[in-house]
């Protein structure tokens, strides 16, 4: 049996600090994913808070403080300027969000994702249905609307377009970006929006169908995590078959 040359002994340095950079990684992952868990925690305890009533025309708290939490609203719509969520899929079929802007009796409006309506390309849909009649939008009611706030969704590659529905022309977004959802209407926003906790009745023939938000996850760091421990342990087996091998090979160079 020989001894390992330079050579060999270099690239055992190599899978040592490989093996300890996956590790480290997969260690990594793990701690993210423990911060993730945090997070969600934090959120569902905010989601059993009290309520928070924010009808009249007392001014707003600060958004980062309504984030995740259920407030009651008093407003009412801007059926005008209602945003589409393109390509949404929901009870198993394609479709659209409607999103109405909601204004508010202290002058500020937020946008609420009224529900979800089908659509075979995931854009055509009849918004007209999901509105009050025409002669009912010139006297618009004072409605309440209870539900729990959440941030805007990140910006889309598709940028936002102006297509025209039975019954006029609505801004159609590819997420709800809140940034983008901004720049196209007239009002200013509330730096979030609403998920209502029931139906909303909106006077509408159909009313768009109430939307679940899916449970917290995980995110993928555990998935992560095992990759990099998988491949710290081919890493560290791979050195030692090769170092072995090389080892007792007879054609090794003495030290």
């Amino acid at each position: 049996m020989r001894k390992l040359d330079l050579r060999s002994w270099g690239f055992g340095f190599i899978v040592v600090l490989a093996t300890a950079a996956f590790i480290r990684l997969g260690a990594w992952q793990i701690e993210r994913l423990g911060e993730r868990r945090a997070a969600n925690a934090e959120r569902e305890a905010l989601a059993d808070d009290p309520q928070l009533d924010l009808s009249g025309d007392a001014e707003l708290p600060d958004v980062d403080s309504l984030l995740w939490r259920r407030v009651r609203l008093t407003g009412t719509w801007d059926f005008e300027h209602e945003l589409v969520i393109r390509g949404r899929s929901a009870f198993g079929s394609p479709g659209v969000d409607v999103v109405t802007p909601l204004r508010l009796e202290s002058g500020a409006t937020v946008l609420v994702l009224r529900g979800w309506l089908p659509a075979a390309d995931g854009l055509s849909a009849d918004l007209a249905s999901a509105s009050p009649p025409p002669a009912d939008l010139s006297t618009p009611r004072v409605v309440e609307v209870t539900g729990r706030v959440y941030p805007g969704e990140p910006s889309a590659a598709i940028p936002p377009r102006r297509t025209r529905f039975p019954g006029g022309v609505h801004v159609v977004l590819a997420s709800l970006d809140l940034e983008a959802a901004q720049r196209e209407l007239e009002e200013p926003l509330i730096g979030a929006w609403v998920l209502p906790d029931s139906a909303v009745h909106a006077g509408g023939a159909v009313e768009p169908r109430l939307v679940q938000m899916p449970p917290p996850s995980d995110g993928p760091h555990l998935m992560y995590a095992i990759q990099w421990f998988g491949f710290a342990a081919i890493a560290a087996a791979g050195g030692i078959v090769f170092l072995a091998s090389r080892r007792s090979s007879p054609g090794g160079d003495a030290a």
